[in-house]
Order: C-alpha cells, then structure tokens, then sequence
C-alpha cells in the first residue's frame, strides 16, 4: 500500500516542470524560520519548568503560583497561608537556589514569556523598586 501510495505522489510531481537555479541566486534568508522561533521558546519553556520541579516543596510552590499561575505577591502568600515576606523570602530564596544549580538558565529565564508578567505589573520581590500592578483600580 506504501509502495502504491509513493508511486501516485512520484507520478503527480512530474506534472510540474522543474526549474534548476544556480545556488548562488538563491536568496539568503532575512531571519530564521518561524518555526526556530517557536522550538527555541518551547525548549526555553520545558527547561524553566523542570528546573523549577528540581526545588525542594517549599521553594517550589511560592515560583509555581508567582509565575506560572501569575499571582500576585499577596494573593499567593494567602493561598499558602503564610505571611508576605516569608512568601517573598521563599521566592527569593528559590530564585537562588535556581541560578546556583542553573547557572546558564538566568540568559533562558530573561527571553522567556513568562518573564512578561514581571513587566506587565507583578513586581519580583527581591526588587526594591515597585511596579504598581496595571489592572488595580487607582
């Protein structure tokens, strides 16, 4: 059946003509295929995800909800009932933990799509700078 269906594909390509080019004016490619793009952020992804797996339970956690299920600082020290700089201090601590065991993950971590939510208003704890968070009513 294989066989058959090769020869049909085989039989329909040489109803098109070929047209030989030199390779030399072939154009070179302005930037790589949308497709690099995508399996280049997908691997980012997956290696941040087990990375963050690696983390002892009490580090783990306080990165899943600040990152992954973009919680803010207070609304994820309350889901785990703790204060909010123990919570800071967990992530914190987790972020530490995270570049001493990875330490090329740091260049992944900063072109990774979830490194958006820091921008869009969730500020890092360990940051003294505070970025008021864009959807609050002001």
């Amino acid at each position: 059946m294989f066989a058959l269906a090769a020869n049909v594909f085989r039989s329909e390509l040489k109803r098109f003509p070929t047209v030989d080019v030199p390779l030399e004016e072939v154009a070179e490619p302005s930037r790589p295929a949308a497709q690099h793009h995508a399996l280049a952020e997908q691997l980012s992804s997956e290696t941040v995800r087990r990375a963050v797996l690696t983390l002892p339970k009490r580090y783990r956690e306080p990165v899943v909800l600040f990152y992954f299920h973009e919680m803010d600082v207070a609304a994820a020290a309350r889901t785990m009932a703790l204060p909010e700089g123990t919570f800071k201090a967990r992530l914190s601590r987790a972020r530490a933990l995270l570049r001493r065991r990875f330490p090329g993950l740091e260049s992944q971590l900063d072109s990774h799509p979830l490194q958006e939510t820091r921008r869009m208003g969730h500020p890092d704890p360990g940051d003294k700078k505070v970025v008021p968070d864009a959807r609050k009513e002001v």
